[in-house]
């Protein structure tokens, strides 16, 4: 019994869709490790989960018979048809229901994979969505881009693990902050919303949406209950639960005072920053900022007492400073920027730092300091 009957391209798609999630986390279910591929009629639905987020996407790539539903191993499937000849033919196939193997096919090529029981795999309960918005993809993917990094890992902190997504009237922001840094953006909706929301998406469900989210305007929706969030776009659905907890209050963190300015070339701080992290200690990442007068001194030391200076030249009349920062939260922050120049703020030798684009408030990243 024929399932699948289609292009490499047309069958890989939805594959590399819904597999992403798939095998990054130790499961103790088998099932977890497989994709559920569901045919009715000529649609081909695939599903993969690992019980916290779920991701569906559905291709019209079936073949007239009946329907029939089949798991199959995501890491394997994948693999194998990333690796077909691109542009031939490709068929997926099972002999019968009972057939605990499924054959998939390309010209002479032949691999017979096992299956596990359709009726194992989870079946997610249908949840209520009482709030919703609908935004362009490459504004959510801007969103996420900017704030993604600064996202806690693993911290018993679990409210930290994830993104603060903040939605009142036509302005949407989005928060991340790990303890030693905060990331914030905001942007302005085109169709407001008549009922705030607020609501801490998981860590793995940002990454997975800035991996599958297109760079196009194509509008995306938006759901969100009391512990679930879905988010739809083309022919892609992705539900996710919600962490649970009460988001720090970021605006206390975000300095407002910061009157030591200078604005320097993103491309030539990020370059002093890589030259100077080659000599900086690998354990504690450190690099010093000592910021005179239109010029700024890059300079990182390691255990054997080598050194890294860089001097660039920047726009500023300030105090004298010297400061140190984690090179990674630098970099990270100048990674993720598009613009050509970035704005830093300072208080004084101590103190968070404010970084922002000049002539832009839609965006603030603060870092705190360390000693060096």
């Amino acid at each position: 019994m024929q399932i699948i009957k289609s292009s490499r391209e047309a069958f890989a798609t939805p594959v590399q869709a819904v597999s992403g999630i798939v095998g990054k986390q130790r499961q103790t279910l088998p099932i977890l490790s497989n994709i559920l591929i569901k045919k009715i009629g000529t649609r081909v639905e695939f599903t993969a989960t690992d019980l916290d987020i779920e991701i569906k996407t559905f291709a019209d790539i079936g073949t007239e018979g009946p329907d029939t539903c089949v798991t199959v191993d995501a890491a394997k499937l994948q693999s194998l048809i990333s690796a077909l000849n691109h542009g031939s033919e490709v068929t997926l196939s099972q002999q019968s229901d009972n057939d605990p193997t499924v054959e998939l096919k390309q010209g002479k090529s032949t691999f017979r994979l096992n299956t596990l029981p359709a009726e194992e795999f989870p079946n997610r309960q249908t949840t209520s969505f009482a709030q919703s918005l609908v935004i362009p993809a490459n504004q959510l993917r801007h969103l996420l881009q900017l704030v993604h990094f600064s996202m806690a890992q693993q911290d018993i902190r679990y409210f930290l693990n994830g993104m603060l997504l903040s939605v009142e009237g036509d302005t949407i922001r989005v928060v991340t902050t790990d303890g030693h840094r905060l990331a914030y953006c905001e942007s302005k909706l085109e169709n407001p919303i008549s009922d705030n929301i607020q609501c801490i998406v998981p860590r793995r469900t940002v990454l997975e949406m800035i991996r599958l989210i297109p760079d196009n305007e194509e509008a995306i929706t938006i759901e969100i209950s009391n512990t679930e969030i879905r988010i739809t776009w083309g022919t892609i659905t992705m539900s996710s639960k919600l962490v649970e907890g009460k988001f720090p209050d970021y605006n206390r963190v975000i300095p407002t005072n910061n009157k030591n300015i200078f604005i320097v070339k993103r491309e030539a701080l990020l370059s002093a920053l890589k030259r100077t992290a080659i000599l900086a200690n690998a354990k504690l990442r450190g690099v010093k900022w000592n910021l005179t007068a239109n010029s700024l001194t890059v300079q990182s030391t390691n255990s054997d007492q080598e050194e890294a200076k860089d001097v660039l030249d920047v726009q500023y009349n300030g105090l004298d400073i010297e400061i140190g920062f984690n090179l990674l939260y630098l970099q990270d922050v100048l990674n993720n920027l598009r613009s050509e120049e970035v704005q830093f703020a300072l208080h004084s030798n101590t103190g968070a730092m404010l970084v922002t684009m000049p002539e832009n408030s839609s965006f603030k990243y603060v870092v705190m300091p360390m000693r060096t």
